[in-house]
């Protein structure tokens, strides 16, 4: 498979287009990564909620212990304690949830900002390549056949602009036709050229 021109001319210019397309993704890339960073700011309560809810946790359940020594009285009075303590875990809770719905937007909403962009202009860039590379390896066996320079000349008729045939004939058509070698052989050359290939190595050139 041809992924690269035979040309130096075209081949610089893909050359340019892979590495415009490679910073393209590379950009969109940190564009997502700022994006979630962001996002996740939106979470920064979360962690301030876990601490008071881990603090009142403890102690709750630490006053909660001492009051319960208390002879006669004290299994009566942890009752408030241990339902603060139940608040402060609601609280550590909140905070994981909190931590994890953020997460969750951060991630999804990057993943679109990124993938977008990316698909759309990196993705149709590497169809376009490649739809390119397999015309290259068709013709790249094309000019290896028998009648190679025929063929060539015939696509050459078919995706030339009228502008260029006329400058290999003034009726290229019928000089095809007619099996002129000079022009078959300058029209090969020009649709090997269209795609970045060298003339010279269709055979009997």
């Amino acid at each position: 498979m041809h992924w690269y021109a035979e040309t130096p001319a075209r081949r610089t210019r893909q050359v340019i287009g892979d590495a415009l397309a490679l910073g393209w993704v590379v950009l969109w890339v940190l564009v997502a990564r700022w994006t979630f960073d962001l996002v996740r700011l939106l979470a920064a309560p979360a962690g301030p909620l876990r601490t008071a809810g881990t603090t009142v946790e403890t102690r709750m359940d630490d006053v909660a212990d001492q009051i319960g020594e208390v002879p006669l009285v004290g299994d009566r009075l942890t009752g408030p304690f241990t339902g603060a303590a139940d608040a402060g875990e609601s609280l550590v809770s909140a905070g994981d949830a909190l931590d994890s719905g953020v997460t969750r937007v951060a991630w999804l909403l990057s993943v679109f900002v990124g993938a977008v962009p990316i698909l759309f202009v990196a993705g149709g860039y590497l169809l376009v390549r490649y739809l390119w590379a397999r015309r290259a390896h068709e013709l790249g066996r094309l000019r290896q056949g028998d009648s190679a320079q025929e063929l060539l000349a015939l696509r050459a008729l078919v995706h030339q602009s009228p502008r260029r045939l006329v400058r290999v004939d003034a009726d290229p058509l019928a000089a095809w036709r007619t099996g002129d070698e000079h022009t078959i052989r300058e029209l090969a050359g020009l649709e090997l050229k269209r795609l970045g290939l060298r003339a010279q190595q269709v055979p009997g050139s």
